[in-house]
């Protein structure tokens, strides 16, 4: 069993002193979550800069004349509106306890801010590996050079389509499902550092705050993720190419611009409760006839078997497969809406019929995603436990016909659609984290799969919300290794990714997509496809609709409504 843990593995941390750039010893709770895993990983700060600039007070009436101009509304919306978590301020004193200070006066050309020979000599003498932006603005000059690894900076928006600000605004503004975030080092070109992070994140339309909070919070571990590329030797991206963008420069909204903006957000939020009590998701499972293979190349879906529809108030989703005694047997989630909680139901396929439902695995707790995989000639499951944060083993039992609980995996990591697979020599436990599922990929890795799993050198490995949670069994197709994964953006589980894995071992992991398998067309369940798992001559995939279910329209309605009328949800 593998007790999860986020602490720095490989290298010496000790080796890597960073110096920050701030105003002053007050950050915002974003930043302190950022320096604190630095720190809590063993790298130490070195240096406190702080911007040591005249900043005039304004005066009643300059502080009022913000409300009245043509982003007047932008503004008093911050002011009186605009809380997320990621923003709230946090004093640093004690963390920076020991650590010199100095305080700096640059020179301003235009709009940007050059630091004297005298500060710049100062802050080389501390032979830091890397400062960390906070402070101070669009910064140029020999700065740049006064740590080994440069000056670091967030940008949270996908460079490629937002320069500018307001961070995470004009995503939603323009219904874009997906919103970028970059750590950068920077390079006297504005707009033009090196890439030493990137993430993509579901944008979420309904809410600025919580937008804000994911893309902020998420990305705090940025800077330590480089970090631990460095002492494992695997961070060359440090010295590539300048990043090149021709995107557009987006300002602070005008006051119209915010009056739809706010517009948006209101008919958003309805939206999203409307969809959540009225059309819920509803999966079923369906059977080809073909190898996965054929199915990814030609993916027509013209002959789907589906299961037959499940009970009032259920979906089956997540099917996987294996044969046993010469019968093909399809184990996939049987999520009852009344009870919120799933079960590991399997049924047989035989003679082009499937037979009599039946449990396969049933817990007093929530579970889906019953991911198979032999080894040395015996059938094994492991289905996700997110709800107990865990990764559990289950074993076939040839004389109960059903799984058996075998050992713990992993311990203390909520993992979302666990997948296990064996690549170069060793087997890999891919999934995501239940706290952001859809985005946030993690490895593990073990000689064996029942031998004690160690966590990937940098996890996550992977945030994207376009690729990353795992949808299936991965699989060559002759010349390539494909790590099929769900594609969220739009919707949970919209499409399955085909992933070619170019790089994985305990220290580096590469993929890129080279092809996708939209939903059956010429099928009810159109809306969502996010299990793909081939078994010999057969391929198993899932599909989704949005169809009203009174068990969720009533646990819904009692959670949103109930304290008003002095309802309760039965435990």
């Amino acid at each position: 069993m593998t007790k999860f843990s986020t602490e720095n593995r490989g290298g010496d941390p000790g080796k890597i002193t960073f110096g920050v750039m701030s105003t002053g010893l007050v950050f915002q709770a974003w930043q302190g979550e950022c320096l604190r895993q630095l720190a809590n990983n063993g790298m130490k700060p070195g240096l406190l800069i702080i911007d040591d600039n005249d900043f005039p007070k304004k005066s009643l009436w300059q502080k009022t004349g913000n409300y009245l101009n043509k982003t007047g509304l932008y503004h008093l919306y911050n002011r009186l509106f605009f809380r997320p978590e990621a923003k709230k301020l946090t004093d640093l004193t004690e963390y920076f306890k020991g650590v010199e200070v100095i305080r700096c006066k640059t020179r301003k050309i235009k709009f940007s801010e050059y630091f004297s020979d005298q500060d710049i000599s100062q802050i080389k003498k501390h032979e830091l590996s890397f400062i960390l932006r906070f402070g101070f603005n669009i910064i140029r000059g020999d700065i740049l050079d006064a740590a080994k690894y440069g000056v670091w900076s967030f940008h949270h928006d996908d460079e490629q389509k937002y320069r500018g600000g307001p961070p995470g605004f004009w995503e939603i503004m323009k219904n874009d499902p997906v919103t970028g975030a970059i750590l950068q080092r920077l390079t006297n070109k504005l707009d033009g550092g090196i890439i030493l992070k990137k993430g993509f994140f579901k944008t979420i339309n309904h809410s600025y705050s919580a937008q804000i909070d994911i893309l902020y919070f998420e990305t705090a571990s940025f800077p330590l993720q480089v970090c631990r590329d460095i002492l494992n030797n695997r961070a060359s991206y440090i010295q590539n190419p300048q990043s090149f963008t021709e995107a557009p420069v987006f300002k602070a909204p005008s006051n119209f611009s915010m009056v739809v903006f706010l517009s948006q957000l209101i008919y958003n939020k309805l939206l999203f409760h409307h969809n959540e009590v009225y059309h819920p998701e509803d999966w079923n499972v369906g059977l080809l006839k073909s190898k996965v293979i054929e199915v990814v190349k030609n993916p027509a879906f013209a002959e789907i078997k589906w299961l037959p529809d499940p009970p009032k108030g259920h979906y089956y989703a997540d099917p996987f497969g294996f044969f046993r005694d010469g019968k093909f047997i399809i184990v996939f989630e049987n999520y009852d809406y009344q009870t919120r909680k799933g079960i590991i139901s399997q049924v047989e396929f035989t003679d082009g019929k499937f037979g009599k439902i039946q449990p396969a695995i049933i817990e007093e707790f929530h579970l889906s995603y019953p991911f198979i995989f032999e080894n040395e000639g015996q059938i094994f499951c492991i289905p996700e436990t997110a709800a107990i944060n865990q990764v559990r083993l289950y074993q076939f039992d040839n004389n109960s016909g059903r799984f058996v609980f075998k050992k713990i995996l992993l311990d203390g990591f909520p993992a979302a659609d666990p997948t296990i697979f064996r690549y170069d020599g060793l087997w890999w436990l891919f999934a995501t984290h239940q706290a952001q599922s859809n985005s946030s990929l993690y490895a593990f890795y073990a000689k064996n799969p029942d031998d004690v799993f160690v966590p990937h050198h940098n996890n996550p490995v992977k945030i994207d919300v376009r690729s990353a949670r795992p949808a299936g069994t991965p699989f060559y197709d002759g010349t390539i290794f494909i790590r099929p994964a769900q594609d969220c953006a739009e919707t949970y589980g919209g499409r399955v990714v085909l992933n070619k894995i170019s790089v994985l071992n305990p220290f580096e992991f590469k993929e890129e997509p080279v092809g996708f398998l939209q939903p059956p067309r010429n099928s009810k369940y159109n809306r969502g496809l996010h299990t793909l798992a081939g078994m010999a001559d057969f391929t198993l995939i899932d599909g989704k609709r949005f169809k009203f279910n009174y068990d969720n329209f009533k646990f819904l309605i009692v959670k949103k409504f109930g304290r008003f009328f002095g309802l309760r949800q039965k435990p």
